[in-house]
C-alpha cells in the first residue's frame, strides 16, 4: 500500500499569516491531499488575503473544502439583505464589529463560493481507508461533538473509521466502538484552555498556528498534530493597522490575548459582560446589546488589555 499524507486545516478565522505558514509547512512535508474544515473568515482582519491563499492552493493541489458556521453567517447576512436573523443590521461594537468588517471586505465571488460548499464529506483515496470530515458535525456546522450520546450516535453512522472535524479549536481525539473522532484544532485561533479571571497563563500553543496531518501507515491513518511558527507579531499589528481595534475594541483585544497566550477568552469575557449588565440593570441581553463599558470591565477581570 502506498504512502499517503493529508494536511488537515481548520478554523483559520481570518488569520492569513497563520494560514500561509501552515500551507508552506504542508508543502515542505509533502502533503498529497489538503482537507479544509471551514471557518476560513471572520475575527481577524484582511479576509481577502485568506481567500486569495485558498483559491491559490486549490489551483495547485488536490483539495477538499467544506464550510463552517462563520461562512454560514456571511451567506445568511447576504441573503437577508444585510440583516441578521433578528432583522437587525450588524454595527461597529465588540460583539459585531469584526463580523461587519469581514462582510464588507468579502466579494460576491467569495460568498458564492461559500454557498457552493457542503458541510461535510468523505474522502475516498484509492487503496486507502475513507476519511470522513466535517466542521461541527456531519449534520450541522455549529455542533460540538464532545462525546455526548448524540455525538457518538452520529460517529457510529459515519461511513468511515475516522472522522476529522473542526469548530472546537482544541486538539483532542476519542474512540468509540471501532470509530475515531479527531478534532484538528485551529490554524488561526488555537487554544489549550479557557481564560480565567485574574490569571494569565501562556500555553504551548501561544504565538503559533496549529494543523494536523493524516499519515497512511500499514492500512491505517495515523494522526499527527503540528505546531507551526508564524509571524504572530504581524498578526497582532494587523489588529491595529486594519482599524479593527476601533470597530470591535474588546473583541480585537481578545484576539490579541489568544495569540499571546493560547488561551481562549472569546466566550468567557462576553458572557461575563452580559452577566455584569444583567446584575446592574436587571435585564438579560444578548452580547450584541451589551454596552461597551461592560465589555471593558469584563476584559479587565480577565486581565485582557484593551489598549492598542
Amino acid at each position: 500500500m502506498r504512502n499517503l499524507t493529508a494536511a488537515v486545516l481548520a478554523d483559520v478565522h481570518g488569520n492569513y499569516r497563520a494560514l500561509g505558514a501552515c500551507l508552506d509547512y504542508a508543502r515542505v512535508r509533502g502533503a498529497d491531499q489538503y482537507l479544509f474544515l471551514g471557518d476560513y473568515v471572520t475575527d481577524h482582519p484582511y479576509p481577502r488575503r485568506v481567500m486569495e491563499l485558498l483559491y491559490a492552493v486549490a489551483d495547485r493541489h488536490s483539495c477538499r473544502f467544506i464550510r463552517g458556521n462563520r461562512e454560514d453567517y456571511m451567506i445568511d447576512y447576504r441573503k437577508n439583505g444585510g440583516r441578521d436573523g433578528s432583522g437587525a443590521a450588524w454595527r461597529d461594537c465588540s460583539a459585531q464589529g469584526a463580523l461587519l468588517h469581514c462582510y464588507e471586505n468579502l466579494t460576491d465571488r467569495d460568498v458564492d463560493w461559500f454557498e457552493s460548499l457542503p458541510i461535510s464529506g468523505v474522502w475516498r483515496p484509492e487503496g486507502a481507508p475513507p476519511v470522513a470530515y466535517c466542521h461541527g458535525s456531519p449534520e450541522r456546522t455549529k455542533d460540538e461533538m464532545r462525546g455526548d450520546h448524540r455525538s457518538l450516535e452520529m460517529l457510529g453512522e459515519v461511513p468511515a473509521e475516522l472522522l476529522v472535524k473542526g469548530h472546537n479549536h482544541r486538539r483532542w481525539m476519542l474512540a468509540h466502538r471501532g470509530k475515531r473522532l479527531v478534532c484538528a484544532g485551529s490554524v488561526g485561533n488555537p487554544i489549550d484552555r479557557r481564560a480565567q479571571p485574574g490569571l494569565v497563563v501562556e500555553t504551548e500553543l501561544a504565538k503559533a498556528a496549529q494543523m494536523a496531518f493524516l499519515h497512511l501507515e500499514e492500512g491505517r491513518w495515523r494522526v499527527e498534530y503540528a505546531r507551526v511558527p508564524y509571524d504572530w507579531q504581524g498578526a497582532v499589528e494587523d489588529l491595529k493597522t486594519s482599524g479593527l481595534y476601533r470597530r470591535a475594541p474588546v473583541w480585537a483585544a481578545l484576539l490579541r490575548y489568544n495569540i499571546l497566550t493560547g488561551c481562549d477568552p472569546c466566550n468567557v469575557v462576553p458572557t461575563r459582560a452580559a452577566a455584569l449588565y444583567a446584575q446592574e440593570t436587571g435585564q438579560a441581553a444578548p452580547w450584541s446589546a451589551v454596552p461597551e463599558p461592560y465589555w471593558e470591565r469584563a476584559a479587565a477581570e480577565f486581565h485582557v488589555s484593551t489598549i492598542f
